[in-house]
């Protein structure tokens, strides 16, 4: 037996592992934030227990991956990107565990709106999670293809969701002030649509951490302005 092929073999096992537990984690956020947009236009109880059970399965998985990268980093001592990606792990999970805490929330105030949601407000807070679900796709995508251009694709969302969040706050502020009465139901909107504007932001932290694990330089809006410009000068034809 070859002892160097074979630690190399498990050493690339656990880094694979280690990719598949946060992709898993990534997809039961999603899942809870699939769940929250369903409550936009239910009372049903059973959705927070539901939610509650999830964001307890996303705990464990915080804590499992929490470990086996800490292992790696004890056992395997690894270099350039690779200390990068288990790192960065560490980094990502905390970011995917807390977005489940904001979409458990969101869940338990969407059951608590009543009929005090306009239908306007409710279109776009299905838009938001519908949003926040895109991005959440398209950065584990980059993560687990390490793909950059896919990475700068989900910051340059993040600006809609913000927008969106602006408008609902508008809307409810003016009903609160119309309608005292309205003011717990209307808060609890309002707050749901904070939530998924954080989930968001984690989101898109979780993009510029994948940018940062495959290019060795931390992403800040220069990078933005990098590719609207490469994307501009692609597309201009030449003049004859």
């Amino acid at each position: 037996m070859d002892l160097n092929n074979h630690t190399l073999r498990n050493y690339d096992k656990q880094l694979q592992h280690l990719m598949r537990l946060i992709l898993d984690m990534g997809g039961e956020v999603r899942k809870m934030v699939l769940a929250a947009k369903s409550s936009f236009r239910s009372d049903d109880i059973n959705r927070v227990a539901e939610a509650k059970a999830a964001d307890k399965y996303i705990n464990a998985l915080d804590h499992q991956i929490e470990e086996e990268a800490t292992i790696v980093l004890a056992l395997q001592n690894p270099l350039a990107i690779d200390l990068r990606f288990v790192t960065s792990v560490l980094k990502i999970t905390g970011m995917l565990e807390r977005a489940g805490d904001l979409a458990k929330n969101t869940v338990k105030r969407s059951v608590k709106m009543g009929i005090h949601a306009p239908e306007e407000v409710i279109l776009k807070l299905e838009k938001m999670a519908d949003i926040v679900v895109s991005m959440l796709d398209t950065a584990l995508e980059a993560f687990e293809r390490t793909d950059i251009a896919k990475a700068t694709e989900v910051w340059k969302r993040d600006q809609d969701i913000d927008d969106l969040y602006h408008e609902i706050f508008s809307i409810m502020q003016k009903q609160m002030s119309a309608s005292p009465e309205c003011v717990t139901p209307s808060t609890h909107i309002v707050f749901a649509a904070k939530n998924l504007e954080r989930v968001a932001d984690y989101t898109t932290n979780l993009a510029k951490t994948v940018y940062y694990v495959n290019s060795g330089k931390r992403a800040d809006k220069t990078v933005l302005k990098q590719e609207d410009t490469s994307s501009e000068s692609s597309d201009t034809k030449p003049l004859h």
